[in-house]
């Protein structure tokens, strides 16, 4: 995976925030809160706990600047629109030269998101391990739990959660629908190794020339750009389904490495 270029500290405070995340913050700061007291009163490694956290939830928010990516697109937008970064909740804009801005507040948010998401699954991992009995079992046992409990519902989860993609609606929504449909179905692109299919794009082909007589081009058919990601959300390679003029059927699939646009 070709890593993108160096993203910039915006000038602006935030991007993508509103007054409901603002509350979101309140009551997730309340929540981290007791989640700490909680774990001081259930050892005195508490505060390792808690720094465990909180870098694991930094580098989580960090790598998924890297993951999640939406390119500029213009998918349901004419005009062109930017795309993002950032998950669960973006904290950067991309344009279409890939560059990348960083807004603080919502790179703030998706932290501590990511940390009251660390507390809760380290909450939960201690209520199992005192289920389990975990200081009775052997090492063997204990790998086999944290296999089970932690790796695999991780690496799974790009089954049953979509990643970040552009909302369509209208035809483009139609055309990338179908598309993804003939990219699990028809061409088997989803299985054993690749788990999830993200919209990047959708292209329309004109079927009426622009300079013909200054009539206005209709649109019929396309291409639409799919991203797949394969376990732990890791991106492994775009694809490029070719459409029929009805849009409905597939003609072609073309595979194509992350470090190469969908569109020439």
């Amino acid at each position: 995976m070709e890593l993108p270029q160096l993203p910039r500290w915006s000038t602006e405070w935030v991007y993508f925030a509103n007054w409901p995340d603002l509350a979101f913050a309140g009551v997730g700061s309340v929540l981290v809160l007791l989640l700490i007291v909680w774990w001081r009163q259930q050892t005195s490694q508490w505060f390792r706990v808690t720094m465990i956290t909180l870098l694991g939830a930094l580098l989580l928010c960090i790598a998924s600047f890297y993951l999640f990516e939406v390119p500029a697109y213009y998918a349901s937008c004419p005009q062109g629109c930017l795309g993002w970064r950032g998950y669960p909740r973006p904290f950067a804009t991309t344009h279409f030269d890939g560059s990348a801005q960083i807004a603080r507040l919502d790179f703030a948010l998706n932290w501590l998101m990511l940390w009251l998401l660390w507390l809760l699954a380290s909450v939960i991992w201690r209520l199992l391990g005192v289920a389990f009995q975990w200081q009775q079992r052997s090492l063997r046992t204990r790998l086999l739990f944290v296999l089970v409990v932690a790796v695999l519902p991780w690496a799974f989860l790009p089954h049953f959660l979509d990643p970040p993609q552009p909302t369509t609606v209208g035809e483009a929504l139609r055309l990338a629908t179908n598309a993804r449909r003939s990219a699990e179905f028809t061409y088997g692109i989803t299985g054993l190794w690749v788990q999830r299919l993200a919209l990047e794009d959708v292209q329309f082909t004109p079927s009426v020339s622009r300079a013909e007589d200054g009539v206005a081009p209709t649109f019929t058919g396309g291409q639409v750009c799919l991203r797949g990601y394969t376990y732990f959300y890791i991106p492994w390679r775009r694809y490029r389904i070719t459409l029929d003029t009805n849009g409905v059927t597939a003609l072609s699939l073309t595979q194509l490495p992350l470090s190469e646009p969908c569109w020439e």
